[in-house]
C-alpha cells in the first residue's frame, strides 16, 4: 500500500491556505550544476511522468515549446532547454507515489552552473556577475541577470496557484571550505521567506550534500560545511550522498546518481510530512566501492566498512608509511589520495593493527603471505601517455590457460600459467617461449595479474614492437628460500632448474605449439625467479639464448662455483646467450648485489645490458623490465 492519510501537521499547513489548490505542492528548486542537472537525459526519464507532476517554467525555450511563467508537465529538462537530469525529477515523481491520486506537486527551478552562492543574494548579484566568468554569463542573462529575482517572480506566479511546501537547494562545490557558507544560506533563505511571505515551519529548506569522499568526489570535505546546516536554519534538513554515484569528473552525479539524489529528497520531505516510505532505510550508508579512481587528477578514494575498528590505516608502496583513514557515517573509513605518478599499486587497510585486502576490490594481489589488493592509476584523459603498456587497450587479446602437471622433482602436482597470443588457435604455427617466474611468496599467478604481461604483449606484438611468443609461469616456490647472497641459494636454484627443465618444459612441449630450439627460448625473473633465471640459463646454455634478470643477482662466488665453464672462459657467455639483461632500482634492497654481479661481469669481459630505475623492490619497475626486455626477444 502506497495511499495513505496525511500526517495531522501536514493537513493543517494545507488547510491554512484556503484561496489556493490545497493538494498542491509547489516546490522551489535553486543551486548550481548538480541542481541544475549535468547529466544526460535517458529514455527512462522522459516516460511514465504522471500528469501531477508539473514544472512553470523559468525561462522561455527557443523552440517556442515553453514560455516563462507557464504550467507544464514535468517532462525534463526542467531547468532550461540545454540542461540534463535533475534530483528535482525524481523528488516530484517519488512524492506522488505516496501521496493520495488527488494531489500534485509542482515545481519552480532556477539553477546557473558554477555558480556562488553570492550569486543568489540580492544585494551581492550585481557585484557578482561582474566578475562571473564568460561562459556564465548566458546563464545569469537567461535570468535577467539575477537568478534569485527570477526564482521569487516565478514562485509568486505559482503561488497562485497552489502552496509552496518547500525548498530544494543543492549548492556548495562553488563555495568548498567557505566558513560563511550557511550564514549565507540562512539569507537566501529568510530573504524566499520574507519575499513569498512563508513562515518557516511550513517550508522548510533540503539541502543536498555534494558527491561524497567514498566515491570521491572533488569537493567532498565541503559535507561537513553542508552537514552543519541544521544549526544554523533549524527548518534547514541535509540531504546525505554517501554511496550516490558519479560523472567521471567526481564532481557531478551521475544519471543514476540524480535519480538517487531525487528520491533521497523525497524521503526527507515525507519524513517531514510524517508519511511512512516504505523503502525507507539508513540510505546514506549506501554500500560504498573501493578503489574509486579519478583519471582526470589522478587521486583515489580508499573506503573500508569496520564500524567496530577503533583505527584503520592505509598502506601502499606509493606511501612512505601507513596513513590513518576518516571513520565517517555507519563506520565507513574513508580516505582520498594522490599518488606521485600514476602506476599499478598494491595496497591493504590495517585494520586495528591487522592487516587485510580490500573486500571491495576484486583485483588482487596473489601471494603465499601478504594479503593485498591493486588499485590501476591510469594516464591522465587527453594526455600525451594516454596509453600505457599495461592498459587494455583495443588490440587483438591474447589467452591466459592455468594448468596442472605432474612434478617428479617434487613429487606431485604444480600449478602452471601459460599465455597463448592472439591467433594462436586458428593459426597453425609453432612459436617461441619466454619461461617467466615471479618472485618470493608470489604465486604463478603474480605475473599475470600484477606484471600484466598478458596486456604488456597485447600492446607491444600490436604495435609489432614484440614478436608474438607463448609465456610461461611456473610457480617458483621450491621450499624454504635461502639469501640470495648465501651459497645455499645455489641448491634451491638448482631444484628450480631440474624441476623446469624436467617437468615444466616437456609438459609445454607436449600441450603447447613450440619452437624446440634454444634460439626460441628465453627466461627471465623478478626477485627470488631473478636468480632461478640467471642460475638456470647458466646451467643450460644449450636450452636457452636469452636471460634477464629482475632485482636480482648471482655472487661472484656462486659464479666461480657453480659455472666453471665460464669461470675458465668467461667468452663463453658470450656466444652462448644472444641476451644478458639486468634490471634494478637505485633504491632496492638487493641493489648492492646486483650492482657486485655487473662489476664481476665487467672484469670478465662478459657482455650485457642493463637499467638502474629510480624507486625500490616493486612491481612498478619489474614491469618496466619486462616492458624493454620484451622488445628485445627473438629477434
Amino acid at each position: 500500500m502506497k495511499r495513505f492519510f496525511l500526517s495531522l501537521a501536514f493537513a493543517l499547513t494545507i488547510l491554512s491556505v484556503s484561496a489556493r489548490d490545497q493538494k498542491f505542492h509547489i516546490f522551489l528548486c535553486f543551486g548550481q550544476s548538480n541542481m541544475e542537472g549535468n547529466a544526460r537525459i535517458e529514455a527512462v526519464d522522459s516516460v511514465g511522468i504522471s500528469e501531477r507532476f508539473l514544472n512553470m517554467s523559468a525561462v522561455d525555450f527557443s523552440d517556442g515549446s515553453r514560455k516563462m511563467g507557464k504550467w507544464y508537465k514535468a517532462v525534463p529538462p526542467l531547468c532550461r532547454e540545454t540542461t540534463g537530469l535533475t534530483p528535482a525529477d525524481y523528488f516530484g515523481r517519488t512524492l506522488l507515489e505516496y501521496l493520495p491520486e488527488d494531489h500534485r506537486i509542482g515545481i519552480v527551478h532556477v539553477a546557473v552552473g558554477g555558480i556562488s552562492i553570492d550569486g543568489f543574494m540580492k544585494e551581492r548579484i550585481d557585484e557578482y556577475a561582474k566578475t562571473a566568468p564568460e561562459w556564465m554569463i548566458p546563464m545569469l542573462q537567461s535570468y535577467g541577470g539575477h537568478p534569485y529575482d527570477r526564482l521569487v517572480e516565478i514562485a509568486k506566479k505559482a503561488q497562485k496557484d497552489g502552496v509552496i511546501s518547500g525548498i530544494l537547494l543543492h549548492q556548495g562545490e562553488t563555495n568548498t571550505g567557505d566558513p560563511q557558507w550557511c550564514d549565507n544560506v540562512r539569507q537566501v533563505y529568510e530573504s524566499l521567506l520574507k519575499d513569498l511571505n512563508l513562515k518557516a515551519k511550513d517550508v522548510p529548506l533540503l539541502v543536498g550534500e555534494v558527491v561524497a569522499a567514498d566515491r570521491g568526489g572533488i569537493c567532498a570535505p565541503m559535507n561537513e560545511i553542508i552537514d552543519t546546516i541544521g544549526r544554523v536554519i533549524p527548518t534547514a534538513h541535509t540531504v546525505y550522498a554517501d554511496g550516490v554515484t558519479q560523472n567521471f569528473d567526481f564532481l557531478h552525479f551521475d544519471a543514476a546518481g540524480y535519480r538517487e539524489m531525487g528520491r533521497r529528497y523525497a524521503a526527507k520531505m515525507l519524513q517531514l510530512w510524517g508519511i511512512p516510505y516504505s523503502q525507507e532505510k539508513d540510505y546514506h550508508s549506501s554500500s560504498p566501492s573501493s578503489p574509486l579512481v579519478n583519471a582526470m587528477d589522478g587521486s583515489v578514494t580508499f573506503n573500508i566498512s569496520a564500524p567496530d575498528a577503533d583505527e584503520v590505516l592505509l598502506s601502499s608502496q606509493f606511501l612512505d608509511s601507513p596513513v590513518p583513514m576518516k571513520k565517517g557515517r555507519d563506520g565507513l573509513w574513508t580516505l582520498k589520495v594522490k599518488p606521485e605518478r600514476r602506476d599499478i599499486y598494491p595496497y591493504n587497510f590495517i585494520v586495528d593493527g591487522v592487516s587485510v585486502s580490500d573486500p571491495l576490490n576484486r583485483d588482487i594481489f596473489p601471494n603465499e603471505t601478504f594479503k593485498a589488493s591493486l588499485v590501476e592509476i591510469p594516464p591522465m584523459f587527453g594526455s600525451t601517455e594516454e596509453s600505457v603498456p599495461y592498459t587494455v587497450q583495443d588490440v587483438p587479446h591474447g589467452k591466459v590457460s592455468f594448468c596442472s602437471y605432474r612434478s617428479s622433482v617434487l613429487s606431485g602436482w604444480r600449478p602452471l600459467a601459460v599465455y597463448t597470443p592472439a591467433g594462436y588457435e586458428t593459426s597453425g604455427k609453432d612459436y617461441p617461449v619466454f619461461y617467466l617466474v615471479s618472485g618470493t611468496t608470489d604465486t604463478e599467478e603474480t605475473w599475470f595479474r600484477v606484471g600484466k604481461v598478458n596486456t604488456i604483449l597485447d600492446n607491444l606484438i600490436a604495435e609489432g614492437k614484440a614478436e608474438p611468443m607463448i609465456v610461461v609461469m611456473p610457480y617458483g616456490n621450491m621450499g624454504a628460500t635461502p639469501q640470495p647472497s648465501s651459497m645455499a641459494a645455489t641448491r634451491f636454484y638448482g631444484v628450480f632448474s631440474r624441476e623446469l627443465t624436467e617437468c615444466v618444459m616437456p609438459y609445454v612441449r607436449d600441450n603447447f605449439r613450440t619452437i624446440e630450439e634454444k634460439e626460441s627460448r628465453a627466461i627471465a625473473g623478478f626477485s627470488r625467479g631473478g636468480g632461478q633465471s640467471l642460475f638456470c640459463a647458466l646451467s643450460h646454455p644449450e636450452l636457452f639464448s636469452w636471460v634477464a634478470s629482475f632485482s636480482a643477482y648471482l655472487t661472484p662466488e656462486m659464479m666461480d662455483s657453480c659455472f666453471p665453464r665460464y669461470s675458465s672462459d668467461p667468452t663463453l657467455v658470450n656466444k652462448d646467450f644472444k641476451l644478458l639483461w639486468y634490471g634494478v632500482g637505485s633504491e632496492d634492497f638487493l641493489y648492492g648485489g646486483v650492482t657486485e654481479n655487473l662489476r664481476y661481469l665487467d672484469s670478465k669481459g662478459i657482455r650485457y645490458k642493463s637499467i638502474t630505475t629510480d624507486g625500490g623492490h616493486t612491481w612498478m619497475n619489474a614491469r618496466k623490465y619486462l616492458t624493454e626486455t620484451l622488445q628485445s626477444l627473438f629477434k
